[in-house]
């Protein structure tokens, strides 16, 4: 009974802070097709991470799901990055503005690895279970989901 209160309160949590970020970026950028492409990419991650991990067969802890929800957050944070750098005004072709928003994208990643990588040496229980999901996440995000959301965006611009 008490583990289907937590997971109860813990989809509606998620569900809560999806419809907050949808309405944040929403009313930043005004323009729904965006919006969408930031949550879309979000989701696609997760599930990308919930998939290595069950191939892996890793475990999902408390702290396991602590490291998901920090990816999220970097996550919606570097596309945010990349939307800004695409929508300037600056007189400079498209794939000049997504090389340089590419270029804070990676430096966060490493920033983030350089943190990461002790912690999961160090940490022993449920630092590891942070760790690991968490570098787990981020490379993900570096690899498939931001290119694939500035292929989105030369969509959505392009149109």
């Amino acid at each position: 009974m008490l583990g289907q209160q937590f997971i109860f309160y813990l989809l509606l949590a998620g569900l809560a802070s999806i419809i907050a970020v949808s309405l944040i970026i929403f009313i930043r950028y005004r323009n729904i097709k965006s919006s969408l492409a930031v949550l879309f990419t979000s989701f696609s991650e997760v599930l990308l991470i919930l998939g290595f991990a069950a191939l892996i067969n890793w475990n999902l802890d408390l702290a396991s799901i602590a490291g998901i929800l920090t990816v999220i957050g970097t996550g919606v944070d570097q596309q945010i990055v990349i939307l800004d750098e695409s929508m300037t005004g600056k007189r400079e072709t498209a794939i000049e503005k997504i090389k340089r928003a590419f270029f804070i994208v990676v430096g966060a990643y490493f920033t983030s690895l350089a943190s990461l990588i002790p912690l999961y040496w160090a940490g022993a229980g449920l630092l590891r279970g942070f760790a690991v999901t968490t570098i787990i996440g981020i490379t993900t995000g570096l690899l498939i989901t931001r290119p694939a959301f500035m292929e989105l965006l030369k969509r959505i611009e392009s149109k």
